[in-house]
């Protein structure tokens, strides 16, 4: 069972992610002298503030969703977690080779998206039977920690560039794992475990609940939502407060970000399911976006191998167009061409990316999908 809600939500992620990293990587100090070009914040004017918390929470969803489909098959919990771990172990292992063979191997540890959904993955197996009530007393304190953990373990030391650096320490790799890489467990572990906890709520056909408490159920979903942007503009506001609390960053991913980002995501995918996920459930066919569900199901179906495959296709040539001018890989990141060129890219690498899929799924190649489904199932 796939839901169009989920698919047409990791559609758009994963579209925000092709823009952000073409236009970052090849663009964003295009425009800069060297004096100016380090900085701690990235392009706010990109889609980069929604992407990776959309994504991420629709992984602790759907894994809510995939649990449900296993049980209902009659498989026992203790293969449901044999096949959890081995898809967060391949994951881990597929962000490590991403990591090395896309970014170099000097970021072998800057604990990017892959190895921390793996990790998240293997988490949520941990905690998917703890109560509903102490999931969310986790989720909070975990919100209230991190701002903590950052300052203790000296976030910004890491950040002098705008970019995650660390010295290859055991010290400096496990903070980079739990608080200060690009996506730390603290605080990023709160989408995935909102994204598993909510889903019975947006979801009440994989939930328990009688139906005459849907109502009730899209009630506490709305408030939830608007409650947490509502908590996310009035935190920007109170201006002496921390700015790891108060300021609106990704990096690091301030409580404001937090709450925002949940809040947002949140409320698309329950305006979304109640859009297009009831009329699939009463067999009447979804209108709303033409004929365009195919297309999102595509995408979604292959989310992995786009996003891996994205960098691929625009990193790789950056790094042999350094070695050959110069003799280093990086001298061009973020500055080989203008942001009109880069994005011009990224809506020409979408454009392909629908047919390309097609063909593969028509005479069945093999994608990062299909092996992680034959190694973990």
């Amino acid at each position: 069972m796939r839901l169009l809600s989920i698919d047409i939500l990791r559609t758009v992620a994963i579209g925000m992610m092709v823009l952000v990293h073409f236009v970052e990587n090849l663009s964003s100090h295009y425009s800069l002298s060297t004096a100016n070009s380090a900085s701690r914040e990235h392009l706010w004017w990109l889609p980069v503030g929604l992407a990776a918390p959309l994504f991420t929470l629709l992984a602790g969803v759907s894994y809510h969703c995939w649990v449900i489909i296993q049980r209902d098959r009659g498989i026992d919990d203790c293969t449901i977690s044999k096949r959890t771990v081995r898809r967060g172990f391949f994951l881990v292992g597929v962000g490590f080779a991403f990591n090395v063979f896309v970014w170099l191997p000097e970021d072998t540890f800057n604990w990017d998206i892959l190895t921390f959904i793996g990790s998240a993955i293997i988490l949520l197996n941990i905690i998917r039977k703890i109560p509903t009530e102490a999931l969310i007393f986790g989720i909070i304190l975990v919100a209230i920690m991190s701002p903590a953990l950052q300052e203790i373990s000296d976030y910004y030391a890491f950040w002098i560039n705008g970019y995650f650096e660390y010295d290859l320490t055991l010290s400096d790799v496990v903070l980079g794992y739990l608080a200060t890489g690009y996506f730390p467990i603290f605080p990023w572990i709160i989408f995935p475990a909102t994204g598993f906890v909510i889903a019975p709520l947006l979801f009440p056909s994989a939930a328990t609940h009688s139906r005459r408490q849907q109502p009730f159920r899209r009630l506490l979903a709305n408030c939830f939502s608007i409650g947490c942007i509502a908590a996310s503009l009035v935190l920007q506001q109170i201006t002496f407060l921390s700015p790891l609390i108060c300021r609106r960053t990704m990096f690091p991913a301030s409580s404001s970000y937090l709450l925002g980002a949940i809040g947002v995501s949140t409320l698309s995918l329950f305006v979304l399911h109640r859009i297009v996920d009831k009329k699939e459930d009463q067999n009447i066919p979804s209108q709303t976006f033409g004929g365009l569900e195919k297309w999102f199901r595509i995408i979604s179906k292959h989310s992995l191998s786009i996003y891996l495959i994205h960098h691929m296709i625009h990193l790789w040539p950056l790094w042999i167009y350094g070695l050959m001018t110069v003799g280093e890989p990086t001298t061009h990141w973020q500055k080989i061409m203008p942001v009109i060129f880069s994005t011009t890219l990224a809506f020409f690498f979408c454009a392909l990316v629908i047919p390309a899929f097609l063909i593969i799924d028509k005479y069945r190649v093999p994608t990062i999908e299909s092996i992680m489904r034959w190694i973990s199932d």
